[in-house]
């Protein structure tokens, strides 16, 4: 962990803070549950929010990775592209899942980072002859996905369900132990995160 004194809050290192804070509030991460997840303490959180501090390295990156952001997102200025309201496919951000292989399953966050919207639409493309052991997100809020294309058996409690293409999945309190595609192609889903 480095300080700085003759950083003003205006530099893009000065808004780390605000950054990390606004993206940890989007994802409804409690300053103590990224601490634990990140390998620091909430102080430490705390200190980087308040910009009393600067992460380490290693910490940055564990933080990018948990908030399912590229690193650079943490020194974007807020509400630079908040007037759009055409998002071109090559500005989406890719995102990683934590504890997933990417050759499983790859996703791209559909708007800015720092977009004020109510809900967040992602492309989560899970690859043929694939599993996953848990669902994609952590996050406490509702959350729905529109099948694109093939189908996806989705395991909730102890009931499984096959998601086809055309089908609307619905989450609220009770997250998937399990997502399978037994399909020969790529399931497609446009996911929506509502905040």
């Amino acid at each position: 962990i480095v300080t700085f004194e003759d950083e003003g809050k205006g530099s893009p290192r000065g808004n780390l803070g605000a950054r990390l804070k606004e993206l940890r509030i989007k994802r409804s991460f409690s300053q103590t549950e990224l601490a634990r997840l990140v390998g620091v303490t909430p102080s430490t959180i705390s200190q980087i929010e308040g910009n009393l501090i600067y992460p380490s390295l290693p910490a940055l990156l564990k933080m990018a990775e948990i908030l399912s952001v590229e690193v650079s997102s943490f020194f974007q200025e807020t509400g630079a592209k908040k007037n759009r309201f055409i998002f071109p496919a090559k500005d989406a951000s890719r995102i990683k899942f934590n504890n997933m292989p990417e050759r499983a399953v790859t996703g791209r966050l559909l708007i800015p980072v720092d977009l004020e919207a109510g809900a967040e639409p992602y492309l989560i493309e899970i690859a043929p002859d694939s599993s996953l052991q848990s669902h994609f997100f952590m996050h406490k809020g509702d959350e729905m996905g529109y099948v694109i294309s093939g189908s996806i058996k989705v395991t909730l409690g102890n009931a499984t369900y096959v998601a086809n293409k055309g089908d609307l999945i619905y989450l609220s309190a009770e997250m998937p132990s399990s997502w399978i595609n037994e399909g020969a192609v790529t399931a497609r889903l446009l996911w929506i995160k509502i905040r």
